[in-house]
């Protein structure tokens, strides 16, 4: 019902899609949202967070040279998870543009939708164990957590419930 008058309404929306650019199982955010049939103005935002990389992390990739050698690279694959998602909404038929943005992304996701104005945040998600979460964290969580506007997180149909 909720879903219903937001559709059909003329209000102009702002949709952040954050994607991960890495091919890890996760569902595809991107393509979940293009599957809505949004109101006619609503503007999308693709947003994927190049996680910042730190030296101890670099002695453990063999051909690295240097931490801005490895941060580089991040960006690079960053740049391009944006402007394929990007293209794709643009394919679409929707208004897109992408951001890049280096840091967290557990804790960016949020902040970035609020001060972008985000109306609804779609964000995959992807089947992690009980451990790996407890270690490592889940994304996806901490952003349902953290924003301050509604989220939408896309599963892929073979995750459980």
């Amino acid at each position: 019902m909720v879903w219903q008058v937001l559709l059909d309404s003329k209000v102009d929306m702002r949709i952040l899609i954050a994607v991960s650019g890495s091919n890890d199982g996760s569902s595809d955010p991107v393509a979940a949202a293009a599957s809505i049939p949004w109101p006619e103005g609503t503007e999308f935002r693709v947003l994927t967070i190049a996680e910042n990389v730190h030296p101890p992390v670099v002695q453990l990739l063999e051909r690295a040279r240097d931490v801005s050698d490895v941060q580089h690279a991040a960006d690079n694959v960053a740049a391009n998870a944006v402007a394929s998602a990007v293209a794709h909404l643009h394919s679409r038929g929707f208004h897109a543009d992408g951001a890049s943005p280096e840091g967290d992304p557990k804790s960016m996701i949020a902040d970035y939708a609020k001060e972008w104005g985000a109306d609804l945040i779609v964000v995959g998600s992807c089947d992690k164990s009980r451990l790996e979460t407890f270690f490592v964290g889940s994304v996806s969580q901490s952003v349902v957590t953290h924003a301050s506007c509604s989220v939408l997180v896309a599963k892929t149909s073979t995750q459980r419930t």
